[in-house]
């Protein structure tokens, strides 16, 4: 059963993706993904071009050492059905936490296979909180922060530096706990979630998410180094994207404001300036 606030799995959608089984959510995706049988559901809502894009990507991508989740279509032929895309179920569990190495080779092998991918269209035009993170993040657009991050906001702005050119293409901007391990088989990448920059950002995302929210220190920065010579200015813009994203979901009402996130910025910061010297 759905929570209070969370879409309900209708089964008529169920049904036309021919899935069968009990609908349990899933311990993560935000409220608006279940199981049913061997078929994972997620809730679109409006981002259906964005989902449909995802899903054609996916459906015919092969990443050497990586499963991809192959999307589900539906019986008419759709990949999205009254606001819901489904994929198949692939097996394994989160936990970063003593696999950075594997995670950032998953992603270098994952981004050098779509590395030929066109940007798509969306991309240039979607609206969220993340969106608005990754184009203040690169300069492509400024707000004020709140007041309660205006100080974090500044130290990471201090930093940023100009940096050497380095060719966008498409990447997954969220594959920290994105990647699902599972013994005896490659790991798996789930919820594609797209944005147009450098192939090493999207390493630089994994070592922010990575110092913010799962215990990294000064050793994951120079994992990650070897994928690009400004690899630590990456990481502040990395620092910022998510700083940026917390700030207008706090803006919003959709998450409150947290002194505990301010003081993992703060310290993710100080382990980037020890590498900035």
């Amino acid at each position: 059963m759905a929570s209070a606030g969370n879409p309900s799995l209708p089964s008529s959608v169920i049904q036309d993706f021919g899935a069968d089984g009990e609908v349990v959510p899933t311990s993560g995706g935000m409220g608006t993904s279940y199981y049913v049988g061997t078929a994972v559901f997620k809730h679109v809502g409006d981002d259906k071009a964005e989902a449909v894009w995802c899903a054609s990507v996916f459906d015919g991508l092969k990443v050497d050492g990586v499963r991809i989740p192959r999307p589900l279509v539906s019986s008419q032929g759709y990949y999205v059905v009254n606001g819901w895309s489904a994929s198949e179920f692939v097996a394994g569990e989160t936990g970063p936490y003593d696999r950075w190495a594997q995670i950032l080779a998953t992603a270098r092998s994952l981004h050098k296979a779509l590395s030929g991918t066109p940007c798509p269209e969306f991309i240039r035009h979607r609206v969220s909180p993340w969106a608005t993170g990754d184009r203040v993040a690169w300069d492509d657009a400024a707000i004020e922060p709140l007041e309660e991050l205006r100080q974090v906001f500044e130290r990471l702005n201090s930093l940023k530096r100009q940096i050497d050119h380095q060719p966008s293409q498409v990447i997954h901007a969220d594959l920290a706990g994105n990647i699902l391990f599972a013994d005896g088989l490659d790991p798996a990448v789930i919820d594609f979630s797209p944005s147009w920059r450098p192939a090493a950002y999207g390493d630089a995302i994994i070592v922010a998410d990575g110092l913010l929210w799962y215990g990294g220190g000064e050793a994951l920065i120079d994992l990650g180094r070897s994928s690009a010579a400004d690899f630590v200015q990456l990481v502040v813009r990395a620092l910022l994207f998510r700083l940026i994203a917390f700030n207008e979901l706090v803006r919003s009402g959709q998450m409150p404001f947290s002194e505990l996130e301010v003081r993992r910025f703060n310290s993710a910061i100080d382990l980037v300036e020890q590498r900035l010297g």
